[in-house]
């Protein structure tokens, strides 16, 4: 949406925001007060659906300096050193750790922290070699990127290989317990190990980290591809420009039949979705000078090739709900089969209009966007009505076989990712076997992403990033807290009641 001036005044006022904070909501506001018309060349109809919240951009902002996601291959670092940074390729552990810490701090994104921080195992792992020191070292590294990178966004990939580094990572993750980095093993049933995956399911149990990806699939539909920001696997040296969503459940509430909905509304705001995602992207290549001045780009940690973008929906089951009612239909979504039905008539309008597009600047993935699955956000009064992704209402949760069943089904939409969580009950830390069962039996189905908490944890996964429920009492009052991602946790559990999903025992 468009800034005002009176936000930067009531920024700088703010009581409840640290001075890094309020530094990165003015410039986002600075964003986001430049015309999109005239900038980038939206149409009237294009900003009345975003005037109308039938499509968001997460504040992305209008001006844009920098693509929404990146991926470095920070291989090349252990490779080459770093020029422009003066750093030379690593001789040992401690050279690798502080180089790497030094990275993270000049790897922009949309939140102005980097999203993702390598696949730390394969990084670290040759330079092990007395695990007792190095599991000190390794904990201090990850403790330093939770105090420093206070945006649990941040995200960390481990696997899918058993690696003494991985090992010495998850006892870490697990004694620490600390949001960020946000973590995903990627698991595959020919190559990580039960043991390896056992330890990863107890860390995902008291920490809420590592989920679970399903790396086959994600290399089938993506390639070499590192998991960034909530659960969103992109292109390894490369990333994502934008990220814009419908939103299903407001698009629905303002339709009177199916038929108006699939036929009418979706085609017309994918098609002004699509049409944005090009200006935006165009504006990122042709006229911020990103890429030419980028030391990322000048020395091959990141592609301008291997960027693509992600449209994106959420509020799939509002809008389903909104459709039964319009027919009279006392069901839900989450028990509806009828519900499933009109879901996948919604998905498959809109992949398809995704697939057809010509994309813009994405020769990495086949001049083709690559659909994502959005968890969701509390912006205004109209993401009340848009439940993350395509998850079944908090509330209206089936038992656990159902629930496994019935979301399995929508995930071969979203090769950009999309996600399931579970909490579960205590008594699972005593039984990793079974938490292992329930990740390879949801992949069975075709998940292609998941994770589980314990419900009783302070530490708790919201959509796709960790927050404290402490930190998150603590916004509520107003206070000052760290991390910014606990306000937005307490604004998604306002709308969505996530703190009360359904206990599994």
């Amino acid at each position: 949406m468009k800034a005002k001036h009176s936000e930067i005044l009531e920024t700088v006022r703010s009581k409840n925001l640290t001075y890094e904070q309020k530094h990165h909501n003015l410039a986002n506001i600075a964003e986001r007060l430049v015309d999109p018309i005239q900038l980038l060349g939206y149409t009237d109809e294009e900003m009345e659906a975003v005037d109308n919240n039938f499509i968001c951009d997460l504040n992305e902002g209008y001006a844009i300096y920098r693509p929404r996601y990146i991926v470095p291959d920070y291989s090349i670092f252990i490779e080459k050193g770093c020029k422009f940074l003066d750093l030379e390729s690593p001789k040992n552990i401690d050279e690798l750790l502080d180089g790497l810490l030094i990275l993270y701090s000049n790897v922009p994104s949309i939140t102005s922290f980097p999203v993702f921080i390598g696949n730390l195992d394969e990084l670290i792992d040759p330079f092990i070699t007395n695990e007792e020191e190095d599991y000190i070292k390794i904990k201090r590294f990850l403790n330093h990127i939770d105090k420093t990178i206070s945006d649990s966004f941040c995200h960390a990939n481990i696997g899918p290989k058993a690696t003494k580094a991985g090992e010495l990572i998850l006892n870490a993750v697990i004694e620490l317990k600390n949001p960020t980095p946000n973590m995903t093993i990627k698991y595959s049933k020919e190559v990580t190990g039960d043991d390896f995956a056992k330890l990863a399911a107890k860390a995902c149990l008291v920490a809420s980290k590592p989920s679970f990806a399903n790396h086959e699939y994600y290399l089938k539909d993506v390639g070499e591809y590192g998991v960034a920001s909530c659960y969103n696997p992109l292109p390894m040296a490369g990333g994502a420009y934008t990220l814009l969503r419908l939103k299903l459940g407001t698009i629905a509430k303002s339709c009177k039949s199916k038929e108006e909905l699939i036929d009418e509304k979706l085609p017309k705001m994918t098609k002004h979705m699509l049409s944005m995602i090009d200006k935006r992207i165009k504006f990122i290549v042709e006229e911020s000078n990103f890429f030419e001045t980028s030391f990322l780009a000048k020395e091959d940690f990141i592609k301008k090739e291997n960027f693509t973008a992600m449209p994106a929906i959420l509020g799939l089951a509002d809008a389903v709900n909104s459709i039964l009612k319009v027919e009279d239909k006392n069901e839900k979504f989450g028990e509806s089969e009828y519900g499933d039905k009109i879901a996948h008539e919604i998905l498959e309008a809109i992949e398809k209009m995704v697939k057809d597009h010509k994309a813009v600047y994405c020769p990495r993935t086949n001049n083709q966007y690559l659909f994502h699955a959005q968890v969701g956000a509390s912006l205004d009064d109209t993401d009340k009505e848009n439940t993350p992704a395509h998850r079944i209402r908090v509330g209206d949760e089936p038992i656990l076989p159902l629930h496994l069943t019935q979301s399995a089904q929508f995930h071969k939409y979203f090769p950009a990712g999309t996600g399931d969580l579970f909490a579960l009950d205590q008594t699972y830390l005593n039984n990793l076997d079974a938490v292992l069962d329930i990740i390879k039996g949801s992949f069975d189905k075709g998940y292609r992403y998941i994770t589980t908490y314990l419900q009783n944890s302070d530490l708790i996964r919201v959509t796709g990033y960790l927050v404290k429920r402490s930190e998150v009492e603590k916004a509520r009052k107003e206070e000052v807290v760290l991390r910014n991602t606990a306000m937005l946790g307490m604004g998604t559990d306002d709308n969505s009641h996530v703190f009360n999903r359904r206990t599994r025992d």
